[in-house]
């Protein structure tokens, strides 16, 4: 009798030990499917980003640089080619700098804007001018040294030269002021001649004027 009972309770232990082990798996699959289920409901939230660029409209810069062989000095107030030199050897005079204009313009409006160069006469009190002895060159800068020349002119044929906003897209209008030289390697502008001992002595003043439209 007593072997039978050994035999029932083992059997019965290990019906019991089979039962926790089935409890323990089904607790373990519904902890798993209770986090799987909680990792799946997951909710997103979406935030707002915004910026604001202001309108900058109608902003017009001139910048002036003195310019002696690659030296160039900035921040100058004027376009003066002083006293000229004389060349003897070519049998005329020339300035010892020329000159460089840039012209910005700060406008994201999207308004079609032109920009617009003339000048007065570059002339003397007692009579004369020098309107045909000066370049004007005007070029599409898109880096400090990279450049397309537009035109290249005549002091007296610069006025009313006129760049516009899409001409102008992706760089900046940059204009060289210079008396003319002969050099055949560096040609002046149609008209231009350099000057000599057939233009009178003294001191000729003329302007520029740099205009942004509309």
């Amino acid at each position: 009798m007593l072997g039978i009972n050994n035999k029932n309770n083992n059997k019965q232990n290990t019906e019991e030990v089979v039962k926790m082990k089935n409890i323990l798996k089904c607790m373990i699959f519904v902890l798993v499917a209770f986090f799987a289920t909680n990792a799946l409901a997951a909710t997103s939230q979406s935030v707002n980003v915004s910026a604001t660029v202001p309108t900058m409209t109608g902003g017009l810069s001139v910048a002036i640089s003195r310019v002696v062989n690659t030296v160039w000095t900035p921040n100058q107030t004027s376009i003066s080619f002083g006293t000229l030199t004389w060349d003897p050897t070519n049998s005329i005079f020339l300035a010892p700098a020329y000159y460089a204009v840039d012209v910005g313009v700060t406008d994201n409006s999207g308004t079609a804007w032109t920009v617009t160069h003339t000048r007065s006469s570059l002339a003397r009190t007692g009579g004369g001018n020098l309107d045909n002895k000066v370049n004007v060159t005007f070029m599409k800068q898109t880096s400090s040294t990279v450049a397309t020349q537009l035109q290249k002119v005549s002091y007296g044929n610069s006025n009313n030269v006129a760049y516009t906003k899409a001409q102008l897209s992706g760089g900046w209008l940059r204009i060289y002021y210079g008396v003319g030289t002969g050099d055949p390697a560096d040609p002046d502008a149609p008209g231009v001649t350099p000057i000599g001992l057939d233009t009178a002595a003294g001191t000729y003043n003329g302007s520029i004027t740099i205009t942004l439209t509309p």
